[in-house]
Parts: C-alpha cells; sequence; structure tokens
C-alpha cells in the first residue's frame, strides 16, 4: 500500500478527507509510528537473515535453481549464480567470539536483503554451519540460563556452537553462542523486523496485506490522543487491535505435520 493510500484512509476515518485539521506531514508520522507498533505487536515482518542465496523461497521461471527472490527483496541481493544458484556466504560466526548484535553485525545484511525494513527486534531461531555439509538450528536457552550454566566456565569454551540466547530487547538486542565458535561458520536466523517509514509512494512497504488495513485505525488514534478526543482515541485503539488480531490468525491458517504418521 502506498503512503497516499494509508492518509486517505486515516483522513477518511477522521472525516478530514481534505486534510483541514491534520495535515498530511502529521498524519504521515501517525502512519509510521502505526506501521512500527503493527510490526512490533504481531511479528508480521519476518526475514531469513542469510550471507547466501535463500533456496527455495520462490521458484523462478528459465531459472535452473529455485529460490532466487523473495518478495521485498532488493535488486541482485542474493544472485542465481550458475550452478550453485547461492552467492558465497560472507555472514559468519568469528572464531573466539560469543555475542552477535544486530545493530553493526546482523542489520546491514538485512537492509542490504530486503527492502522496506530498518532493523530485527525479535529471532525466532539460529542456525550455525559446524563446518561442513551440517547447518542444525542450536538448542535456544534463556539468557537467565545461559548465563548461570554455560557461560560460569571462567575460561573460553570454543567449538561448534550449540546453544544461543537473546539479550536485551527489541532493535538493541544480541545473539549470544556457547561454546563460542572455534572456526567460521555460516549463520542463519528467521528474524522479527521493523519496518522504515514511508515518505513517499515510491517506498517499499514491508507491511504484508492482511495487516495493512488495521494502520488507518492506529494513526487515527493517535491523531484524536493528540488533539485531547481520548474516547475516540480509545475506540479506533481497539478497531486496530482487532484487526491486527484477526490479521494474525488469518496469517496461518494451521499445517498438518504429517498425513500419514502420527509420530513424525
Amino acid at each position: 500500500m502506498s503512503l497516499t493510500d494509508y492518509l486517505n484512509d486515516t483522513a477518511e476515518l477522521m472525516n478530514d478527507s481534505n486534510f483541514l485539521f491534520n495535515s498530511q506531514q502529521k498524519l504521515t508520522r501517525y502512519v509510521n509510528e502505526a506501521r512500527r507498533q503493527c510490526a512490533q505487536r504481531t511479528g508480521c515482518i519476518r526475514r531469513l537473515v542469510t550471507g547466501q542465496s535463500a533456496f527455495g523461497a520462490s521458484a523462478q521461471p528459465g531459472s535452473a535453481i529455485p529460490g532466487a527472490t523473495q518478495p521485498g527483496m532488493l535488486p541482485d541481493a542474493q544472485p542465481n549464480t550458475f550452478p550453485f544458484g547461492a552467492a558465497m556466504n560472507s555472514l559468519q560466526t568469528i572464531p573466539g567470539v560469543e555475542r552477535y548484535p544486530y545493530i553493526g553485525f546482523f542489520n546491514p545484511y538485512l537492509q542490504e536483503t530486503y527492502a522496506g525494513v530498518s532493523g530485527i527486534i525479535d529471532v525466532s531461531s539460529c542456525a550455525v554451519n559446524w563446518g561442513g555439509a551440517v547447518r542444525p538450528s542450536l538448542a535456544w536457552m534463556p539468557w537467565e540460563d545461559l548465563q548461570a550454566y554455560a557461560r560460569a566456565y571462567a575460561t573460553l569454551v570454543t567449538s561448534y556452537p550449540y546453544y544461543w540466547s537473546c539479550y536485551n530487547d527489541g532493535e538493541a538486542g544480541e545473539v549470544w553462542m556457547f561454546p563460542a565458535p572455534s572456526t567460521n561458520g555460516d549463520i542463519e536466523l528467521d528474524a522479527f523486523c521493523s519496518p522504515k517509514p514511508l515518505y513517499s509512494n515510491d517506498d517499499f512497504d514491508a507491511i504484508p496485506d492482511g495487516f495493512r488495513n488495521s494502520i488507518k485505525f492506529l494513526a487515527a488514534s493517535l491523531a484524536y490522543m493528540a488533539s485531547g478526543r481520548y474516547l475516540q482515541a480509545s475506540l479506533l485503539d481497539d478497531q486496530f487491535q482487532t484487526r491486527i488480531g484477526g490479521a494474525r490468525v488469518g496469517a496461518d491458517r494451521g499445517k498438518t505435520p504429517n498425513f500419514y504418521y502420527s509420530s513424525l
């Protein structure tokens, strides 16, 4: 959805189609804040952060190997290089380093690969290559347990990472691994991201289609709150909450793990 569509929908909801009481500049701020809140509350912007082509992302007509691009991916971010279909991975662990922050380490790869995202706000899984053809998803531990049991060793323990944890909240978060990597290994994160602000209709909107209809309600709610009309603001915030809840349920209608063997 374009910025103009968001602004028009919000203004129409407030009976201010001509922007007489709320300027487009002010509503743009509220729209972008509503988009950030939508992404934070629902986790609707999900990206695979990897230094190589995301195999199987989507089949491309005429390509020998599927997985060249994903929706919102920047041009040539993950080239489909013949015959392997992947760029060389440069997102890797650093020997002896256990701490990997979103800011400065993972975010540059995210922003160079996908349009419309500003940074990681949470990670649901972390996979690290163990020096060959195996790239397992690491076992997650709460930070308190990682600190109490894994990092209790006073000397640095190095090997292939087995555990991981998140430290700090939101965009200032960090991924910690134990044992500290002993070699360079490819990293892949399943990450939830925040959107970049929209300043023009040319900016890519990373909010998925099913969640975009909710944005106008929170943007209008913020505008009413700024003018002291708290009852209207509360009613519209309720509408926002209802719609993002319905969109979240509608985004995943359930899966059948296995039609043949219940134990798998």
